[in-house]
């Protein structure tokens, strides 16, 4: 096995040449597969399969040395529709954050920036838990980070990101697929020092749509859903009581079902008490506008990547890792069971 400066120096190697050759990340190849020991902190790394899984996985900068918290909350992300080459999973969301250098063989800026147009960014302003509203009818300035240089540097969680997919064969998050990230995660857990009770479900278009479904299927191991620019029915509501969920979107996102699902929640919330995840909340970002996705080759999708917004924004990941699942080390023992 390759030591890691040695593979760090071929990863280093491989994107700088694909840089000069493509103009999307459609045309890169994909990332080398990490074999060696130590795996580096504070950087995405492509795995060995894993559960039948290709998988990335990334671990904070202070893991390795890490005393006062042995374990590490851990985000599961879902990538969207097209985004199953790592490659592109990479050139925009939360997993281009995750890497020191954000460049991309589009964008060759080792700091990724928003357009300066995203620097003030409205929404609608949160209703009050005790309101059955799903926002109110004024605007808040909630002003993202343009610009996230030292992300990978301070985050502070495991992240797991599967490949469910490649673009020829659309299949979408099945059951059998999330069962397979269940054992995924479990190895992660195991492995890698992670907490059971703050595991958070987080995924954005098409990933979006499988975090919804996973979550209501399997509401027990999660301590925070985060769904995102991908709406939901109302009616998926009572198989969320008492989880913790963080719904994202535009505005478009919230006239096609955030707004009706996120009141229903919000309903549901009032009558179920939190017992289980401790200080259960429903939050709600509705964005006026969001940008497209970074890449030249779907820029035109506007409004469709409110993920490159609320990633950044701290004040998801301050109320993500608060939260906490009083079953989650139970449920995580017996994770990865198929159900009849």
């Amino acid at each position: 096995a390759a030591p890691r400066p040695l593979f760090l120096l071929l990863l280093l190697l491989a994107t700088s040449s694909a840089r000069k050759r493509c103009r999307t990340s459609e045309d890169e190849p994909e990332p080398p597969v990490f074999r060696g020991q130590p795996i580096p902190t504070g950087e995405r790394v492509r795995m060995p399969q894993t559960a039948g899984l290709e998988w990335q996985l990334f671990l904070p900068a202070g893991w390795r040395n890490a005393t006062s918290e042995p374990l590490f909350p851990v985000v599961v992300f879902f990538h969207g529709s097209g985004d199953g080459h790592f490659t592109v999973m990479n050139s925009q969301s939360l997993p281009r954050l995750l890497s020191g250098d954000q460049s991309t063989c589009f964008d060759h800026d080792h700091c990724w920036r928003l357009d300066a147009e995203y620097e003030r960014v409205a929404a609608k302003a949160e209703a009050p838990a005790s309101s059955g509203r799903a926002y109110l009818d004024q605007e808040v300035d909630l002003r993202s980070p343009l610009a996230a240089c030292d992300f990978a540097s301070t985050f502070p969680a495991i992240v797991v990101m599967p490949q469910g997919w490649l673009p020829a064969h659309r299949t979408g998050w099945t059951r059998g697929k999330t069962l397979q990230v269940e054992r995924l995660t479990q190895h992660v857990l195991s492995t890698y020092r992670g907490d059971p009770t703050r595991v958070v479900l987080s995924g954005q278009s098409a990933g979006g749509a499988g975090a919804w479904k996973f979550a209501a299927a399997k509401p027990e191991l999660w301590s925070a859903l985060n769904p995102i620019c991908m709406p939901a029915p109302a009616s998926i509501a009572p198989r969320l009581a008492g989880l913790n969920v963080w719904v994202v979107g535009w505005a478009g996102d919230g006239e096609h079902g955030n707004d009706a699902v996120v009141a229903a929640l919000k309903a549901q919330a009032a009558k179920a008490p939190a017992v289980v995840h401790l200080d259960a909340s429903v939050r709600y970002t509705r964005y006026d506008k969001a940008p497209g996705p970074p890449d030249p080759l779907y820029r035109s999708m506007l409004n469709h990547a409110s993920y490159d917004l609320i990633y950044r924004d701290p004040r998801l990941w301050e109320w993500a890792f608060a939260k906490r699942n009083l079953q989650g080390e139970e449920a995580w023992r017996h994770a990865g069971k198929r159900r009849e």
